[in-house]
């Protein structure tokens, strides 16, 4: 394939991942982190949700140009026969089949997000929940079946870095105003702090294990595509983290002087920021400096999504010669309706992921 046919659906991917961050994050905030029946936040509020709906509209964008660039290939045609080779392809693959279920729960997403009703809200993190599962459907770790141990990591891998950077995103949206006071600003920093925590733990446990399902050899980090592309985002994730560390243990106790002060170790903090810095931390001085990391944090994590893009369109080591799920055929949801492989044959569900080994009768593949 051309530099172009493989760039665009990068580029797509990636901007999906900014959105289902943005969804997922948003949704977390609003209903975990931001203090509920203050006055002040309610524009905030209004803000956040206005974000949701557009990241929703992005999706459901990203989501119907994945499926005709996945037709495309499977057709081994142009525009033209990929959009012919549309009913097929969602009627008889696994990916279709999925891809259903994906546009089914945007619809419905798209319905609730534009209420502000307490349950509405909490019944979109579900439905949100569901897009990400459908991304772990349909990626790498589903050659190892649907229901495997690699799915069920890959997604709480997806539902907690789409948490934690999109916090990163909604943050600085909501919250850079004014009039808010310091203290206020402390209390939403230091509730998301500790949810960031939280999701960085899962986030690294299930990357070690992906790390070691997808890579059979540690030299797969630097002789494959897959893998160096790994490898940035590894070094990316982990400048993120620090640069969290710094804000949750440099910037945050700064906002709230007082209770810092009769902590331990808060003077010698104090001492140390005054010999750094020549200066006394002040509530004012801190907020800045918070809005200054979360940006820079924000611009990690929109460039680590890149990454995450470019492994979603690579091969990993060991999935070459791997035969994606062990079944010989594959339910399409309709009775009576199987898609038959050959032995030995590259299944449909793995043909549309691989792009750049496509074959040009792929299509011909899916028919009985």
């Amino acid at each position: 394939m051309t530099l172009h046919e493989l760039l665009l659906p990068t580029l797509g991917r990636w901007l999906g991942l900014l959105a289902l961050a943005i969804l997922v994050g948003g949704l977390v905030l609003e209903l975990f982190v931001l203090p509920r029946d203050l006055a002040p936040l309610e524009s905030a509020r209004r803000r956040l949700r206005r974000w949701i709906t557009v990241a929703v509209a992005i999706l459901i964008v990203t989501s119907a140009g994945d499926l005709i660039a996945r037709a495309r290939v499977m057709s081994g045609g142009d525009l033209s026969q990929a959009m012919a080779a549309l009913p097929l392809v969602l009627t008889r693959t696994h990916f279709g089949a999925i891809w259903i279920s994906r546009a089914t729960v945007l619809a419905l997403l798209l319905a609730v997000s534009l209420s502000r009703a307490l349950p509405a809200r909490g019944a979109g993190l579900v439905l949100s929940l569901g897009i990400v599962l459908t991304g772990s459907l349909t990626g790498h770790a589903a050659d190892w079946g649907d229901l495997s141990l690699a799915v069920i990591v890959d997604w709480l891998h997806a539902v907690a870095a789409t948490a934690w950077t999109g916090g990163l995103f909604g943050l600085p949206l909501m919250l850079r105003r004014p009039a808010w006071s310091p203290e206020l600003v402390g209390v939403i920093a230091r509730r998301f702090s500790r949810l960031a925590g939280y999701c960085l733990l899962v986030v690294v446990a299930s990357g070690i294990y992906n790390t070691w399902v997808q890579l059979p050899t540690f030299a797969s980090l630097w002789t494959t595509t897959y893998g160096v592309s790994l490898l940035l985002k590894i070094c990316l994730a982990s400048t993120l983290a620090l640069l969290g560390a710094v804000n949750r243990y440099l910037v945050l106790p700064d906002l709230d002087l007082d209770a810092s002060d009769t902590r331990r170790g808060g003077r010698l903090r104090r001492l140390g920021h005054m010999t750094l810095s020549g200066a006394a931390p002040t509530p004012a001085a801190a907020t800045a400096k918070l809005w200054r990391f979360l940006g820079r944090e924000a611009l990690v994590a929109v460039v680590v999504f890149g990454c995450t893009a470019v492994l979603g369109e690579s091969t990993p080591k060991s999935h070459e010669g791997h035969m994606s799920h062990a079944a010989a055929h594959e339910y399409t949801g309709r009775p009576g309706l199987l898609i038959s492989q050959a032995p030995g044959a590259e299944h449909p569900s793995r043909l549309l992921r691989r792009r750049q080994h496509a074959a040009p009768n792929g299509l011909r593949r899916l028919r009985r």
